[in-house]
């Protein structure tokens, strides 16, 4: 009798989980309150469809640059709540990348509304964008996604969709980025020492939408902060600027990065020395080439010794651990902040006073 009711109970407790699995990425009723726009995660970053190398890190690094949430779905094959995802309601104009990569996934003209709650497309936006493959897990047999380039997951690939495809990619929102399209952006790439630093005055600037932190400069594929801090490669902390040409100009960011650094010392930034921490102006090309070499023409006589920041030609950008990211705003109290990077970037500001964002706050 006793085991019978164990047996019973167990019997109820599996199919019961069968059939909430079951209806993962199924149609669902619920309806809940539309998520505020403003909440949406939001990255200014160009749309590379013409990438040839996977992004491969350790389960480790994978852990340091992503979110708890975002690790969870892209490598632990996680599946969010229904109607929780902050994309889930979005309607506006722009890419959905993945949050592991950057690679664009889905185009929000290929958006629509399933009512399953979860972020729903019927066509990915390029062929690079997904890899379809078999999920036997829960005792179905479902086409489940990951990301082509870093192999993280996504969701599945139903045949319940809209015309023309006919096709429902169901989508964890967790494991994606929304970039709005924007009219006009441009990037410039520097490299200044400490990268908490140099974001945190760049983004004070006016025009500017985005800097994010990372490493250039060097030849090693997917350097960390640990390799790259370490001397053990080529590369510097830099970090890359995204703007509205319209707003600014390459001249006036160029103005902002030499009054942000000591131009003549030698692999460096006090109280930051070492290869790793040199300073680089990138070009992208013979124009922005010209306009740092005039720059450093200009404020040259205004120092005793040479200048030796490198002018080089721009080859590859890595974006820095998550952690790394708007590290200033999100740790305004932490020992190097309050005595190095606060105090550079209020003394970088007011030597262009005309270039700062009105009532910038950072």
């Amino acid at each position: 009798m006793v085991k019978k009711i164990i047996y019973n109970s167990v019997l109820f407790i599996t199919s019961a989980f069968i059939l909430l699995t079951y209806n993962a990425c199924g149609q669902q009723n619920k309806k809940l309150k539309p998520v505020d726009p403003k909440s949406m995660a939001r990255i200014n970053i160009p749309v590379d469809t013409l990438w040839t190398e996977k992004v491969l890190k350790s389960d480790d690094e994978w852990k340091k640059m992503l979110t708890s949430k975002q690790y969870y779905i892209l490598r632990k094959h996680g599946t969010e709540r229904p109607f929780s995802s902050e994309l889930y309601e979005v309607k506006e104009d722009g890419i959905y990348v993945c949050a592991g990569c950057k690679n664009p996934l889905f185009s929000s003209e290929k958006k629509f509304n399933s009512g399953t709650g979860w972020p729903s497309f019927f066509k990915p936006y390029s062929q690079k964008s997904l890899h379809t493959g078999t999920d036997n897990s829960h005792g179905m047999v479902r086409d489940a996604l990951s990301c082509q380039r870093c192999d993280g997951h996504l969701g599945h690939v139903f045949n319940d969709g809209p015309d023309p495809t006919g096709l429902r990619y169901c989508i964890d929102g967790d494991g994606l980025l929304f970039v709005p399209r924007q009219p006009t952006i441009a990037v410039a790439t520097f490299a200044g020492g400490c990268f908490w630093c140099t974001e945190t005055i760049f983004e004070s600037i006016r025009g500017v939408s985005e800097v994010i932190s990372g490493y250039s400069g060097g030849k090693e594929t997917n350097p960390s902060y640990n390799s790259v801090g370490g001397g053990y490669t080529g590369h510097a902390e830099a970090f890359e600027v995204y703007y509205d040409p319209k707003e600014i100009t390459y001249k006036d960011l160029v103005r902002v990065f030499f009054a942000s650094i000591d131009p003549t010392t030698v692999d460096g930034q006090a109280p930051d020395f070492g290869k790793q921490y040199r300073t680089i102006a990138f070009y992208r090309n013979e124009t922005e080439k010209k306009i740092i070499e005039d720059r450093i023409k200009e404020i040259a006589p205004e120092y005793n010794k040479p200048i030796v920041t490198q002018v080089i030609k721009f080859e590859k950008f890595y974006e820095a651990e998550e952690y790394h990211q708007d590290f200033v705003k999100r740790n305004p109290n932490q020992g190097y902040v309050k005595a190095e990077s606060i105090p550079r970037r209020e003394r970088t500001l007011a030597k262009v006073k005309d270039l700062v964002k009105k009532n910038s706050s950072n």
